[in-house]
């Protein structure tokens, strides 16, 4: 099964704000929380059963551009890359249809019984780019 591409859109709160005004970076890391719940649920609803858990390995983010209040925010998801008992999970941020922040985040399949990393379904395929487009500025 081919994975999901999924677009979050997100509400920057005003607490998300740093002193010059564009959102802190500590705050990043949730948005692609919310986006990767967003991810997840799209992968339950085709397939029809529930995700296996798992743990994040690694992150790595760049900052682009700044991302303010009254920017529209969207975030695009994907998974890039399938291993065995690992997947890289690729995220776009969009702040009024310009690219402002990348993120690819390692998550392992994780036994919640053994607290050991476990496989993740066979059946899961990397997304294919080829048809995903920066959303419209509004």
């Amino acid at each position: 099964m081919k994975l999901p591409h999924s677009r979050t859109e997100i509400q920057v709160r005003f607490s998300d704000l740093d002193i010059l005004g564009h959102v802190s970076n500590s705050y990043y890391a949730q948005y692609f929380d919310l986006a990767r719940v967003t991810f997840f649920k799209n992968i339950s609803n085709i397939s029809k059963s529930p995700n296996p858990s798992h743990v994040v390995a690694s992150v790595k983010m760049d900052m682009i551009r700044e991302i303010r209040f009254d920017n529209l925010v969207i975030v695009d998801t994907w998974c890039s890359k399938m291993g065995t008992k690992s997947m890289t999970i690729e995220h776009r941020i969009y702040a009024n249809g310009e690219l402002a922040t990348t993120c690819q985040t390692v998550l392992v399949g994780f036994d919640r019984d053994t607290r050991s990393s476990t496989a993740l379904p066979e059946v899961w395929e990397a997304t294919d780019l080829s048809g995903i487009v920066a959303p419209v500025a509004p």
